[in-house]
């Protein structure tokens, strides 16, 4: 009888609004019985949105300590990258993200916010919300995940780039929305296990950039813009 061969440990580091619910989905059924993701919470109402933000995020890398130390092959979440426990806890896990067109991430995950999770504070348009400090953490989320930091915490913008994108060789597979058939079939190749297709979390239509807000768009989301282009050009579609 031949012995299945088993499956490698994986960090699936999930970006909000970059496919990875469906794409999570299939990796779950497949690690069925050795698998976890990281839960999401509001965090303490109490603190400002910003302290907030980081206290609710420091609870996830205390809970993806939590998991490799009890021996979960598979575990995804949205958690930032810590080259630390990559190099020490972790260092057994291959890592994987997906990463997506900026501007159109950007746009999307707005969307979401209002469909999902309505605040009577944030503005009601795509062209008011450009104006808030919200938009500016929203539109640096890869900043955000691979460095540590958003445009609103920092002004330093190319230093922390330049960390992002050498945090990103560090993983073994950086997928582009844009090309989720050749994502699939490295993930496989990865894993060595073959990958049903799911679709979740999916909006209601297309994400439609209006062209007249384009140009505040891009200038937002410039230091992600430069993560996604330079990681991708680095390792193609998917390293």
């Amino acid at each position: 009888m031949t012995r299945r061969k088993a499956l490698p440990r994986l960090i699936y580091i999930h970006v909000p609004k970059c496919g990875g619910s469906s794409f999570g989905m299939a990796l779950r059924l497949r690690y069925l019985t050795s698998q976890a993701t990281i839960s999401l919470r509001a965090g303490d109402p109490a603190l400002t949105v910003e302290a907030r933000i980081i206290s609710e995020y420091q609870r996830r890398a205390v809970e993806l300590r939590r998991l490799i130390a009890a021996g979960k092959h598979l575990i995804a979440g949205h958690v930032q990258y810590d080259a630390a426990l990559h190099q020490a806890e972790a260092q057994d896990y291959r890592y994987v993200t997906l990463l997506r067109d900026p501007v159109s991430r950007f746009v999307s995950h707005y969307r979401y916010l209002q469909r999902r999770h309505p605040d009577p504070t944030r503005p009601d348009t795509l062209a008011a919300f450009l104006d808030t400090p919200d938009a500016a953490r929203l539109a640096s989320q890869y900043l955000y995940y691979f460095a540590g930091q958003t445009q609103t915490m920092t002004s330093q913008n190319t230093p922390m780039i330049a960390q992002a994108l050498s945090h990103l060789t560090a993983f073994d597979l950086v997928g582009d929305l844009a090309a989720p058939d050749r994502f699939h079939t490295d993930m496989e190749r990865l894993t060595g296990a073959t990958l049903p297709y799911f679709q979740r979390n999916t909006a209601p239509g297309p994400t439609c950039v209006p062209a007249s807000l384009r140009p505040r768009i891009e200038a937002l989301c410039a230091a992600d813009i430069a993560i996604y282009e330079n990681a991708l050009s680095r390792t193609g579609a998917a390293c």
